[in-house]
């Protein structure tokens, strides 16, 4: 059974990744979940999956959480900020952190986690954009796996499994989403 840490939990990656665990439960088990600020389905997610521990990134709702989950038995490690959010990334109960976590803010708790031995499935792009002259080189030193985890970076991924060394002489990406989805043709 694969241990999982989920950053980002409620956000579109967590949330799929959440379906995919609870479609395979005597396959994966959720040990560690952080979401920015939605405690309603922090809330649900936790009740859910039974994580050991939790963050929410903004702090204000950290009591709002706790009152959220105040008859579970046992409770998990309750955490906040972007420390408790590095800290659930680090956490030992995990082999592989799943990093949905929107734009810079996933880069410090994914140094952490590699830092920690963890496998890291990235979602997020802006992790090695922003960080990659750090991250990669801790990979290497760690051993750990940088697999991706998400739109047009694990597509390509996936299509370069068996291909011999420079078997690949370009790749051409269209802008399926994000920031190009609502533009108009003829920009």
């Amino acid at each position: 059974m694969k241990a999982i840490t989920l950053l980002g939990s409620t956000g579109s990656i967590g949330t799929q990744t959440l379906d995919i665990a609870a479609q395979y439960p005597d396959q994966f088990r959720i040990v560690g979940l952080a979401a920015r600020s939605n405690v309603e389905l922090l809330a649900q997610q936790i009740r859910q999956f039974r994580p050991e521990i939790v963050a929410i990134c903004d702090a204000a709702q950290l009591s709002n959480l706790q009152v959220a989950i105040a008859d579970l038995t046992p409770q998990p490690i309750l955490l906040a900020g972007e420390e408790g959010v590095v800290e659930v990334a680090r956490h030992g109960g995990s082999e592989v952190v799943v990093t949905g976590i929107v734009g810079c803010a996933g880069l410090l708790p994914t140094i952490a986690a590699i830092q920690a031995g963890k496998d890291i499935a990235l979602a997020n792009k802006e992790t090695l954009i922003a960080g990659g002259p750090v991250v990669l080189p801790l990979v290497q030193q760690h051993g750990v796996k940088l697999l991706p985890a998400d739109s047009e970076h694990s597509a390509i991924f996936q299509c370069l499994q068996g291909i011999p060394d420079k078997g690949l002489r370009r790749i051409l990406l269209t802008a399926s989403g994000g920031s190009f989805r609502d533009l108009p043709v003829e920009n």
